[in-house]
């Protein structure tokens, strides 16, 4: 399961107290700044900006595997037997 993408955008256009506005794809779309982390630009304002996956999905962004920022996968743990299983009898009263 991907928790997060990295995005490359083609230029940062706005930046407010609390979202940016970007260009990708000659899109524009709002992203809200305490949804964002890593936002790397450089001089031409180009550059990229790490976001969850709900978010790009439902900006419409397409991403894969490659983009992912955070991967988890499902894991079930091996079952442990545990090491006593009868108490001893100099630890009754």
């Amino acid at each position: 399961m991907i928790t997060s993408v990295k995005i490359k955008f083609d230029k940062l256009l706005a930046d407010t107290g609390k979202a940016i506005l970007i260009r990708v794809y000659n899109q524009e779309h709002w992203l809200p700044k305490k949804l964002c982390s890593c936002l790397i630009t450089n001089k031409k304002l180009s550059g990229k900006v790490v976001i969850p996956a709900w978010l790009a999905i439902d900006k419409g962004f397409v991403f894969d595997e490659s983009d992912a920022d955070t991967i988890i996968e499902k894991h079930i743990p091996a079952k442990v037997e545990p090491i006593i299983t009868e108490p001893k009898q100099n630890l009754l009263r």
